[in-house]
């Protein structure tokens, strides 16, 4: 055998399996390969130029991992013997190689997580079917693409054109596969982004896009029946270990709600809305792509959380881009907003006349399962947000409720928008849970009042969380006690912790116990100046937002000018 050999993996062919043994290192030349534990658990991605198996090599121990190809992948594989030769040599090439062990070992989570999102390469765009304009949206989606590094657009035309006719419908195996697969390989080397654009005849070029790509785009109306798609079958038969995500054509004004059918007919695990002929909408996909988009999650506080509205100021005006947004309890009603596309002065005047201007939480009740009954509320949000669902907003947005039955965080990312936010709002002891399949739902801040980890998952890249808990929560100051009516003969210059302070306080203390873990997950932590306001401090509505700016336009500069969220592109106009 000998000591190098360069070795093409197709996609999701395995190239390593736990318990193996370690005779060889490889180095991805072209292509992805992922690394995963028996569970399934992903450990890590490995992309160009990158190596695998040398922990395990250096050891002598059994592979402790498997490793298999997301797309098509070519490796060189150098043997035990060959590496041990050039170390012998070249005693600094250990050095280096026993460094970046290290490097990788200590490497931040989080950190490693977007550098990963960010390396993909290469992303194949399918039109849905004949009546999707498939080149026009290809090259929008290049223009957006370029500031982040040299792009092309690849398609059976142009494949025809350098190598021949036909050559783009050359099928596996078949004669001039290999010259194929080495120009397609040569171009992905020159440029930082390749966009394959595939037909909707389900002919060879299209599946072989498939294989080619680190994510597939299905572009389709969103008027259209996922029924009539020709790329399904295809989609379903390739066996893909990428991510597929699915990009809708939709009008402004446009009703449709076909999203959920074609994301359950595609597979898909993200939709994006993209309203014909606006640059802003294909830039936010671009950014998604590339791993520069940004998250804004927004945590629970009650009145506390006013200190968001600051944040959301101070972006507009650095000119940030929100690309999604999620949040709990006060910080999901911030961020839906948001999500619906209002301006942050927009977002204060309705924030302003919920809570402050209008009385909304004195519908009382005897308390047998709550202080109030909570009609009033909700219908407040009926009035704002209407009957929009969440998977329909532009801006993709999620909140999180609290499953009291089952002591669980639930992720609401689809359905009814004003009754999953009202649930990720509803205190428990204050208003009445939410039943639902028989089971009972409270606020979101009780198990998980900054869903940081939530918007780590969706991998669209930098996260900011803005975070108003405070640490202390509510105290008795002056009391030494033991007093059990030291609330009741209250006599402090300090306002008395209330009753629904306190329960709130006692609902959340289990949630307010893992901040840090949240905080960690996220690439710019902001803790709110908060301290001195009280839950349900609602009239000090201005004074909270200013903290919030004040603090926001301190922080976000320097978070700006070093995450490239733009790629150096400015961001596009309203």
């Amino acid at each position: 055998m000998a000591a190098t050999r360069v070795r093409h993996l197709a996609s999701g062919e395995t190239l390593l399996g736990i318990g193996t043994p370690a005779d060889s290192l490889y180095i991805v030349a072209v292509g992805r390969l992922r690394v995963a534990l028996e569970n399934g658990a992903i450990v890590n991605d490995v992309g160009r130029l990158e190596p695998v198996g040398e922990i395990s090599l250096l050891s002598g121990e059994a592979r402790t991992a498997n490793v298999y190809a997301v797309r098509d992948t070519t490796v060189l594989e150098i043997s035990r013997l060959a590496l041990y030769e050039v170390f012998a040599q070249h005693p600094s090439a250990l050095l280096a190689m026993s460094r970046m062990i290290i490097q990788r070992l200590r490497q931040n989570q989080r950190a490693a997580q977007l550098a990963s999102v960010r390396r993909s390469r290469s992303f194949a765009l399918l039109p849905a079917g004949p009546s999707v304009d498939v080149e026009t949206f290809a090259d929008a989606l290049c223009r957006e693409l370029a500031p982040a590094g040299s792009v092309e657009k690849l398609d059976a035309a142009t494949v025809d054109s350098a190598l021949g006719a036909g050559s783009a419908q050359i099928a596996p195996g078949a004669e001039g596969e290999e010259r194929l697969i080495e120009w397609l390989q040569a171009h992905e080397l020159e440029h930082s982004h390749l966009v394959y654009v595939g037909t909707p005849d389900r002919g060879q070029w299209s599946r072989r896009s498939i294989r080619q790509a680190d994510r597939v785009l299905v572009l389709a109306n969103a008027a259209d029946d996922p029924a009539t798609s020709t790329v399904i079958a295809d989609l379903r038969a390739s066996g893909l270990r990428v991510p597929v995500n699915l990009v809708l054509l939709r009008p402004e004004g446009a009703t449709e709600r076909r999203v959920l059918e074609w994301r359950e007919a595609t597979g898909a695990s993200a939709h994006y809305f993209v309203r014909p002929g606006t640059p802003r909408d294909i830039g936010r996909l671009a950014r998604s792509l590339t791993g520069r988009a940004v998250g804004l999650v927004l945590g629970g506080g009650g009145a506390r959380g006013f200190a968001h509205l600051g944040v959301l100021r101070a972006l507009e005006e650095l000119k940030i881009d929100v690309d999604v947004t999620g949040g709990s309890s006060m910080g999901a009603f911030i961020s839906a907003l948001c999500a619906c596309g209002h301006s942050s002065t927009e977002i204060l005047r309705l924030t302003r006349e919920t809570f402050v201007t209008r009385n909304l939480l004195n519908d009382y009740l005897f308390p047998s399962v709550s202080l109030i009954r909570g009609r009033k509320f909700l219908r407040r949000l009926e009035d704002i947000f209407g009957d929009r669902r969440i998977e329909e907003l532009q801006t993709p947005y999620y909140c999180v409720s609290t499953n009291l039955t089952r002591g669980t965080a639930c992720i609401h990312d689809r359905g009814p928008l004003h009754l999953w936010l009202g649930t990720s709002m509803c205190i428990p002891g204050v208003a009445p849970p939410v039943a639902y399949k028989g089971e009972l739902y409270v606020d979101g801040a009780v198990v998980n009042s900054l869903p940081t980890d939530v918007m780590q998952a969706l991998e669209r890249g930098p996260i900011i969380a803005s975070d108003v808990s405070t640490e202390g929560g509510i105290a008795a100051p002056g009391i030494e006690g033991p007093d059990p009516e030291g609330l009741l003969k209250w006599t402090h210059s300090e306002k008395r912790p209330s009753l629904l302070s306190i329960l709130f306080r006692t609902a959340t203390l289990t949630s307010e116990s893992g901040v840090s873990a949240r905080a960690a997950r996220a690439d710019l932590y902001l803790r709110m100046p908060v301290l001195g306001i009280g839950m349900f401090d609602w009239k000090r509505i201005d004074e909270l937002a200013e903290r919030g700016y004040a603090y926001a336009m301190e922080k976000l500069p320097p978070f700006r000018d070093s995450m490239d969220l733009n790629g150096g592109r400015p961001s596009h106009p309203g």
